[in-house]
């Protein structure tokens, strides 16, 4: 399965008033996810800043995905202006006045062909005063009736500024912020209607703020189960070993978080799998995954099964299975074999529900007694049970779900996985919201 081309859509302008890029600034980041996730998406991204930002600062654009430079259009077109934090709009001086005209007369000629632009902090600062007064100008000035503006406000306002309405804007113009709580709030200083404010919340995607390489990226867009199902989990396994490992019992369990509505994702990330009898081996999981009523290749993944530009038949490099490691939030042990398993302690640095075979007593040793500690036999004992090995498992798998839920740090990093990132984001937030605009 490899990713496809996302289907081209409408141009959208981010406005900035960025004079070079500082990655300690909270804005930097906001401003290169947005531009990440619409680039992603197949949307033209457009991002204005200063005239006089340094061809330097180009390099430190997407630092640590700078693949992503070549998706997004930088505009040096915003006049360059000596901020000042204006607390009255009739202060504005003759300098900033004249970058108010500039905006008046350029701003139309720039956002041509551009439907949608965002804004940011651009009509709520007094350092940005002069920029918000050039935008009101040029959208009063007719020539940007038809664009939709939607203009992010980073803080919440509570200085009653007289420049802080929404009003003053013609056009269609929306106020965006990251939550729902005050949002009335600050529909209330901006003079407006609470419809006008929107609610978006800020992008928090585990690609970008854990610098995940570009086939990791790739990984997760033919697979969007290993960012987004309730449950994943990454279970490294040679191909000759997946029996020793354990995967059958991990089918069970699977088997029954699905029975339980429960969305899981099992990546398999298994090595080896080149020679005819590997790929044998394989097939022989193939039919076991779909006799118990898993999707191969949505519910169950095997990486080397993977069609990419990448070339990983023989296993994922260390970097890239600890990125998918950081992704999931549960890592069952069955294998019935160890000296000491390696990633068992990986995957518990990486913050997911363990859960180790305690036929194996060195288990507890390995893990310190942490975790929790179930049966699934061994080379030194056979699994036993008070019920039916298929009722174990249905039970353990019942255990499983509660324990993620009543884990504070797992609830907390599975409901932000799933909830923030860019994905999601964008099918709830954007889309929706840019196809209103369409409407308004």
């Amino acid at each position: 399965m490899t990713s496809k081309p996302k289907e081209e859509k409408h141009a959208v302008a981010i406005l900035t008033s960025f004079v070079y890029i500082n990655h300690g600034y909270s804005l930097t980041g906001i401003v290169e996810d947005q531009c990440r996730m619409l680039a992603y998406r197949g949307h033209p991204v457009h991002l204005f800043v200063c005239e006089n930002f340094p061809d330097k600062e180009v390099r430190n654009l997407f630092l640590h995905d700078p693949w992503m430079r070549d998706k997004v259009t930088l505009r040096k077109e915003i006049p360059k202006a000596d901020l000042i934090d204006y607390r009255r709009q009739d202060d504005i001086t003759e300098d900033h006045l004249k970058v108010v005209e500039r905006m008046k007369n350029e701003l139309p000629t720039a956002l041509a062909n551009i439907p949608i632009i965002f804004t940011h902090d651009l009509i709520f600062t007094g350092w940005h005063l002069p920029y918000a007064k050039g935008i009101q100008a040029a959208c009063n000035s007719g020539q940007l009736n038809d664009r939709a503006f939607l203009h992010w406000v980073h803080s919440i306002p509570s200085a009653n500024l007289d420049f802080w309405n929404l009003n003053h804007y013609q056009g269609r113009h929306k106020i965006v912020f990251p939550n729902k709580t005050d949002s009335v709030r600050v529909s209330e200083q901006f003079g407006t209607i609470p419809e006008n404010v929107l609610t978006i919340p800020h992008i928090k995607d585990y690609r970008s703020f854990c610098e995940f390489g570009k086939d990791t990226y790739d990984f997760i867009d033919s697979y969007p189960g290993a960012m987004r199902a309730d449950i994943i989990q990454v279970y490294p396994a040679s191909t000759d070993r997946l029996s020793a490992k354990g995967v059958d019992k991990l089918l069970n369990i699977f088997k029954h978080f699905k029975d339980s509505k429960i969305k899981s994702c099992l990546v398999i990330a298994n090595q080896w799998a080149t020679g005819r009898g590997r790929r044998e081996d394989l097939v022989k999981y193939y039919k076991r995954i779909r006799r118990a009523g898993l999707e191969l290749d949505k519910e169950v993944i095997f990486t080397s099964d993977w069609e990419s530009d990448w070339g990983y038949k023989n296993g994922l490099p260390r970097r890239m299975l600890r990125e998918l490691l950081l992704l999931s939030n549960l890592f069952i042990y069955p294998t019935r074999e160890e000296s000491f398993g390696l990633v068992g302690p990986e995957a518990a640095m990486c913050g997911a529900l363990m859960v180790y075979n305690k036929s194996l007593r060195m288990m507890w040793e390995v893990s310190g007694g942490a975790g929790l500690h179930c049966d699934f036999g061994s080379y030194e004992a056979n699994l036993r049970t008070t019920v039916k090995e298929k009722d174990y498992y249905k039970q353990l798998s019942g255990m499983i779900i509660g324990r993620l839920k009543r884990n504070e740090s797992i609830a907390c990093k599975s409901f932000t996985r799933i909830r923030y990132n860019w994905d999601n984001i964008y099918e709830k937030y954007y889309w929706p919201t840019f196809c209103e605009s369409a409407l308004w």
